[in-house]
């Protein structure tokens, strides 16, 4: 499956290089519209709050977040609406894993590996710094709403499974280098994002979703854009 991911990524970079640039690099008050395509990796977790102790809580002594990876692939629509500013919009496709660690009374570990396959609408703010030569720093900062659709949230007859809710909405901001090549612009770029919609479905029959009041999705994405 990650090959396959990976020679469609490949495919699409080579797409990419042959895009002829749609305006001047150095033509900064120039107004455009102009696409592209974003690819990257990135590790991901949950923000957990512990639920008030109860007794039938006490099977489970303690539990823990651990980073788990993912991948996404997103088209890029860029505004230049001004010559420092650019209004973006990324739908994205994004597979991601999160897992929580737990131990019980006996001391024996648990995982539970939360699978995800996102479907991302994120809209930013970017700006930018004057050009050096054919080189730019970057910052960007915006919202972004996520439709998972491998969520569990229906899921019955299951004990040992944690729920969670199909919507989630997060802030996000980085950083990055706008590159300029006869043809094309590549960035690299990095950005942190922070959920801020409880995603944990409380259902009290189930044994690791009881314990957990709150969580919150983290994620650190490294992606490389090209643009047009």
């Amino acid at each position: 499956m990650m090959i396959k991911k990976l020679a469609f990524s490949l495919l699409l970079f080579v797409c990419a290089l042959q895009l002829k640039a749609q305006f001047n690099i150095h033509e900064l008050g120039r107004k455009d519209i102009y696409f592209g395509i974003a690819m990257g990796i990135s590790v991901a977790d949950y923000k957990l709050i512990h639920t008030p102790v109860h007794p039938e809580n006490d099977s489970i002594r303690y539990f823990k977040p651990k980073l788990g990876p993912g991948f996404n692939l997103g088209i890029i629509a860029n505004y230049q609406f001004h010559k420092y500013f650019d209004l973006r919009f990324i739908p994205t496709l994004c597979f991601s894993d999160k897992t929580i660690e737990y131990e019980d009374l006996n001391h024996s570990i648990v995982k539970k590996t939360i699978s995800s396959i996102y479907l991302d609408f994120p809209l930013q703010l970017r700006f930018k710094s004057d050009p050096i030569k054919d080189f730019r720093i970057y910052v960007i900062g915006g919202i972004r709403y996520d439709f998972d659709l491998a969520s569990n949230v229906k899921a019955r007859k299951a004990e040992d499974i944690i729920k969670v809710a199909r919507h989630d909405a997060a802030g996000e901001y980085g950083l990055g280098f706008m590159i300029y090549f006869p043809y094309f612009i590549l960035s690299p770029e990095i950005k942190v994002s922070h959920g801020f919609v409880n995603l944990n479905v409380p259902t009290p029959g189930l044994i690791y979703s009881r314990v957990l009041q709150r969580m919150y999705s983290r994620t650190f994405t490294l992606t490389i854009n090209l643009e047009g």
